[in-house]
């Protein structure tokens, strides 16, 4: 009996030994702190050197001479991350393109236009050529980063809250704050650094003003930003919105029909869409945007002539009648106020657009040079006979060739 009490006296001995040892080693060893933004990766495709130059040729025949600027293989992944919306956490994605050689790269981070199909977000049509080409920036020396937006990827559950300001800059800040976290993994070997360069075009060129407001106002000491170009956007949703309403065909209705729907969808307007829309379309306008209709076939369910399409007090009552001070409200909010831009920046536009016409760019280079910005902080680059879809490629050719010419 008195073996037994012994044996069991040292068998506790031991646990609790080994128990204090073991929790010492633990207390000892450094801890990862948990990442606030970065949540997954996941592999998506690869680009070769060789592949990277023949996507470069897409941009332009010319463009053969960008294989001088190539350097590296490149890997594109989707990144899932933490973000906010309407005070609600949730998920959000988009790709990170990374250089296939150690080494530190400053961030490229590239805004999309206007897409109503889940299946063309950037981490689903990833093998698309407008896709393939930013992506292929990267060979470059760039970290290239592309966002889905809200409403697309890991976040499709949700109605893209289109040309919302708020919401799609705290998303694209989150990703790239996602991106410095994703570095911190010893097995990524293109590490960021605080250098930040945007791009983006028609909604992107938009969202891009609004990122570089945004970090210049708020963030200037957590991203360095570089250079921003913005192409063709609707700057001013205020005066687009007049723009339209004023015209007695427009040729893409869905623009206006997507915005209106994302604002009374947000509860940013009170008003229901039959107040702007006439029958039958305003009925139709919540089905249309369900994430499996392109931009094409919603503008064949809709009308391009204004007087069959908005409601009569709409176009001529909407800056009088009180009914629309909640649109006006949010038009006003979501529109860019030009500030005393810090950064190097550059519009590019066709001359010959229809859509987003080449006015809004002189008007919003007007109102900065009012703000009193500097000829060497902000001009306009027209494209000579280039409309909203073929003004996409000379725009892009040129910022990046531009960026490089800033790259450390």
């Amino acid at each position: 009996m008195k073996s037994y009490k012994r044996y069991r006296f040292y068998l506790l001995l031991i646990v609790f030994a080994g128990l204090f040892l073991n929790s010492c080693t633990k207390k000892d060893a450094p801890i990862k702190p948990d990442n606030l933004y970065f949540l997954s990766n996941e592999f998506k495709t690869s680009i070769t050197s060789q592949q990277a130059v023949s996507n470069f040729s897409k941009l332009s025949p010319d463009a053969a001479f960008m294989r001088i600027f190539v350097k590296t293989d490149v890997e594109v992944q989707k990144l899932v991350y933490k973000t906010t919306f309407q005070n609600a956490n949730i998920q959000a994605s988009g790709l990170v393109c990374l250089p296939k050689a150690a080494g530190t790269y400053p961030i490229l981070c590239f805004q999309n236009g206007t897409n109503t199909l889940h299946s063309q977000a950037p981490t689903e049509a990833f093998n698309d050529d407008l896709f393939s080409i930013i992506e292929s920036v990267a060979s470059m020396g760039f970290i290239v980063v592309i966002p889905d937006y809200i409403g697309f990827g890991a976040s499709s559950n949700f109605i893209h809250p289109y040309l919302h300001a708020e919401s799609s800059t705290n998303s694209i800040l989150d990703m790239l704050r996602a991106v410095k976290e994703l570095g911190n993994d010893e097995k990524i070997i293109a590490k960021p650094t605080k250098d930040l360069f945007i791009f983006g075009y028609s909604q992107g060129g938009w969202a891009t003003m609004q990122l570089q407001k945004t970090i210049e106002t708020n963030y200037a000491s957590e991203f360095n930003l570089i250079a921003s170009s913005c192409g063709a956007g609707p700057y001013s949703i205020e005066a687009m919105n007049s723009y339209i309403i004023s015209q007695p065909k427009y040729p893409m209705p869905y623009f206006l029909a997507y915005m209106l729907n994302a604002y009374t969808s947000m509860g940013l307007v009170a008003n229901p869409l039959s107040n702007f829309i006439q029958a039958p379309y305003a009925a139709k306008i919540p089905g249309l945007f369900d994430g499996e209709h392109t931009g094409g076939s919603i503008n064949v369910e809709l009308t391009t002539k204004m007087a069959n399409f908005l409601t009569i007090d709409y176009q001529t009552e909407f800056t009088k009648n009180t009914k629309f001070a909640s649109l006006e409200s949010a038009l006003i909010a979501n529109s860019i106020v030009p500030w005393n831009v810090s950064t190097p920046t550059r519009l590019y536009h066709g001359v010959d657009d229809e859509v987003i016409p080449f006015g809004m760019s002189q008007k919003i280079l007007a109102d900065f040079k009012t703000a009193g910005v500097p000829d060497s902080k902000i001009e306009l680059i027209a494209i000579p006979g280039a409309d909203h879809t073929s003004g996409v490629y000379p725009a892009g050719l040129q910022t990046i060739l531009w960026f490089l010419t800033l790259k450390k």
